[in-house]
């Protein structure tokens, strides 16, 4: 057989239209979705499969979202092309502008963030309830070496899961990947199949990025059997261990913890420190997520040593990791948001209507204000408490450092209002929801201390 025989025998075939809708069928979807699309052959593949599926459903609506994040010269002109690729498909097509400055270092972290913001401000306004994006098994399988190399443990060795809320305080929007198990080059003989040309980003070839070096390096490493498929599997083991053990640490927390509504934890410090320690270690960086509105957890060596100083009883009157002071009461771990770091949060002001999220804990909301007047929303701190009490606001029982953490209204230096204790104004109106990730465990945080 020719050379060329061979390579036609053994070409990757296209996704068909019932591979796909089996997928997305195993991912429950909504009527109203929408594709994260670049423009490029992955993203490409997943419009034309999308579209495909949507045009054989009824009351079923579909857009295509492209982020713009002007990073290069080139973008505006490919987020345009990718308008066109989609109005072939017939798919109404938006671009997304990254307007503002740009970070001098750390671009690539601004970025992804920029793009998941912009993604759900599109899909909320659009009505959209999942957005598909074209994460495939050779992405699983990069990302699991780029986190083996910054040497993660199993909760970063984990498989990118199918299917997640876009933003942790967001559930109404989902994000799904249903091409997770197929390989890429039956995504790109799906593009050649339809005969679109897609556009080709230049950074996908160079060697500056991480991510490239690890597809490099992943087809280094097929000879040895580590291809993609089998790194997928490890992947997937590595998402049913961190499974178990989150299971685990929700049961801990749940029988031994509580979670005020002023955002702090009390724990029963001895259950904490008699636990496996992964399942401790866990249980206190969650403890320390919530309590200090943070997205990830504080690092390994850090928390060590914390743990360990719970186990040796050596807390004290406290010490400080992650914006949050753990302190020992009696037999209680208290956990509050330091008031330095929240007298640092993001500045915020709010007109009536209006609401925002406040130093990543708190979902502010001000439903009645006089008219143009903007309020600024900053921690309390000694002086708004003060001003309360001046004016007989009857102060709740809890530890002092997690009210002067709460988050106030202010205009022109002055108190107005605080959520969760009480309005000087009676013109104002507001509301203070603390924000729950929703990686934390339905029923952690539930229990008694």
């Amino acid at each position: 057989m020719s050379a060329q025989g061979k390579t036609a025998r053994h070409a990757a075939s296209p996704v068909t239209a019932d591979e796909f809708a089996a997928r997305l069928a195993a991912l429950a979807p909504s009527k109203h979705l929408a594709v994260a699309f670049s423009g490029g052959p992955d993203s490409l593949a997943l419009l034309i499969l999308a579209a495909q599926w949507a045009k054989r459903r009824k009351a079923v609506s579909l857009h295509a979202f492209t982020v713009d994040h002007g990073l290069r010269a080139a973008s505006a002109a490919e987020a345009k092309r990718a308008a066109a690729m989609a109005r072939a498909l017939g798919v109404p097509h938006r671009i997304l502008r990254w307007t503002g400055a740009k970070p001098a270092s750390g671009i690539q972290a601004a970025a992804r963030e920029a793009r998941y913001r912009l993604l759900l401000d599109a899909c909320r306004a659009a009505g959209v309830s999942d957005l598909l994006v074209a994460h495939h098994l050779e992405d699983q399988a990069e990302t699991f070496l780029l986190r083996l190399a910054r040497g993660s443990g199993v909760d970063g060795l984990s498989a990118m899961a199918p299917a997640r809320p876009l933003a942790e305080d967001e559930p109404s929007v989902r994000l799904i990947r249903p091409l997770l198990d197929l390989p890429r080059d039956r995504l790109r003989a799906t593009v050649r199949r339809s005969g679109l040309q897609p556009v080709e980003d230049p950074s996908n070839e160079n060697e500056a990025f991480d991510r490239v070096k690890a597809r490099k390096a992943l087809a280094a490493l097929a000879p040895l059997g580590l291809d993609a498929a089998r790194l997928a599997r490890t992947a997937g083991q590595m998402a049913r261990a961190r499974a178990a053990l989150e299971s685990a640490t929700a049961a801990l927390l749940s029988g031994h913890a509580v979670l005020s509504p002023f955002g702090h934890v009390e724990a029963d410090a001895a259950a904490l420190a008699a636990a496996p320690r992964e399942t401790g270690l866990r249980a206190l960086a969650l403890i320390i997520r919530i309590a200090g509105g943070n997205d990830y957890s504080p690092r390994l060596e850090a928390l060590d040593a914390l743990y360990d100083a719970l186990l040796q009883g050596k807390l004290g009157a406290g010490r400080t990791l992650a914006g949050v002071k753990l302190a020992a009461s009696g037999a209680r771990l208290i956990a509050t948001r330091e008031l330095a770091a929240a007298m640092k949060a993001e500045p915020l002001a709010l007109r009536a209507g209006e609401q925002a999220l406040w130093d990543g804990r708190f979902r502010v909301s001000l439903p009645k204000a006089p008219r143009g007047q903007r309020l600024a929303v900053r921690a309390l701190g000694q002086a708004g408490l003060a001003q309360l009490v001046a004016h007989d606001i009857v102060i709740p029982k809890a530890p002092k450092p997690a009210l002067l953490a709460l988050p106030g209204l202010w205009r022109e230096g002055a108190l107005v209002a605080a959520p969760h204790l009480g309005t000087l104004d009676p013109r104002i109106a507001c509301h203070a929801a603390l924000r729950r990730p929703a990686a934390f465990p339905s029923q952690a945080l539930a229990g008694k201390a």
